[in-house]
């Protein structure tokens, strides 16, 4: 898909701007990148839901954050050393705490580290995806990984038509975006950064290559935001900025014509941004002619 065509093709399947894009689902609220967390974002009006991908070692894509278990199961050592079937046997709510440990509300719940088919299928077809393929691109063998989940992605939506028109991978790691490219040249691809070097710099890194969307970490996004947005946008890029936790930055960004922003709190933030430009209000970004 062509940059502008795909930049366009977004817009008007979500006409509302800015998106509000649920970080691993709800998961201020509710255990991270859990089909409670992704099915709460839907129903609190997430436009998107982002999700990290990993693989086990028998070949299956599933969702999770970490290299590591400890973090968010109740399970030791690396997502990539267990099969699924033993992933499955894992508490996903073990860790999750909203208090600062005096409580655990969602141990002995049920609730699994999901497949990505998993996910999907339980997302309402509104809902669009931004699946993050994990892969450090300083570890050869992480590396590998991510290129064998971008290999099963790729197998995955050209077996699920209706899933393209809704899905954007994402990755910190170029080569990622360049396999998904050769592979599918169709599937919009965004790379991920960290402030590592100046914004511009970071958004000519993504024009250089032609990728589709530039999520930049909120923390660097500084002043030179409003011209870089204008930069990408004049690309047919599109920009959708992450982690924004405050409701009064998701308010700011809004204003500097971002077109997602990326949310631990789906609710939260597009409450705030209602009440600071009105419902209709965050219709008035036309798409590019």
């Amino acid at each position: 898909m062509e940059k502008r065509t795909c930049r366009e093709h977004f817009l008007r399947r979500w006409p509302r701007r800015p998106w509000v894009i649920a970080h691993r689902g709800a998961s201020g609220l509710v255990p991270e990148n859990t089909l409670t967390a992704f099915v709460l974002a839907a129903e609190q009006g997430a436009d998107f839901v982002e999700l990290d991908l990993r693989i086990t070692r028998d070949g299956e894509l599933v969702v999770c954050h970490d290299a590591t278990l400890e973090r968010t199961t109740d399970g030791h050592g690396f997502v990539h050393e267990h099969t699924l079937a033993e992933l499955r046997r894992l508490d996903a709510g073990y860790t999750f705490t909203l208090d600062r440990g005096a409580t655990y509300p969602f141990r002995g719940l049920g609730l699994r580290i999901p497949t990505f088919a998993e996910v999907v299928a339980a997302l309402p077809s509104h809902v669009g995806i931004d699946a993050e393929v994990k892969s450090a691109p300083w570890d050869p063998a992480d590396r590998q990984r991510g290129q064998a989940i971008a290999e099963r992605l790729v197998a995955f939506a050209r077996a699920h038509p209706t899933l393209r028109e809704r899905l954007l991978v994402s990755s910190f790691d170029q080569a990622v975006l360049e396999t998904i490219r050769q592979l599918d040249p169709e599937l919009p691809v965004g790379l991920c950064t960290i402030p590592l070097a100046p914004l511009p710099e970071q958004l000519r890194s993504v024009v250089d290559h032609g990728f589709d969307a530039f999520h930049p970490m909120d923390v660097g996004f500084d002043e030179h935001g409003a011209a870089v947005v204008a930069a990408a946008h004049l690309e047919g890029i599109l920009v959708n900025v992450w982690t924004v936790d405050v409701p009064e930055r998701a308010v700011e960004l809004t204003a500097l014509g971002v077109d997602g922003i990326i949310t631990d709190y789906p609710e939260a933030t597009r409450q705030a941004i209602e009440r600071a430009f009105g419902r209709s209000a965050t219709v008035a970004f036309p798409a590019p002619r």
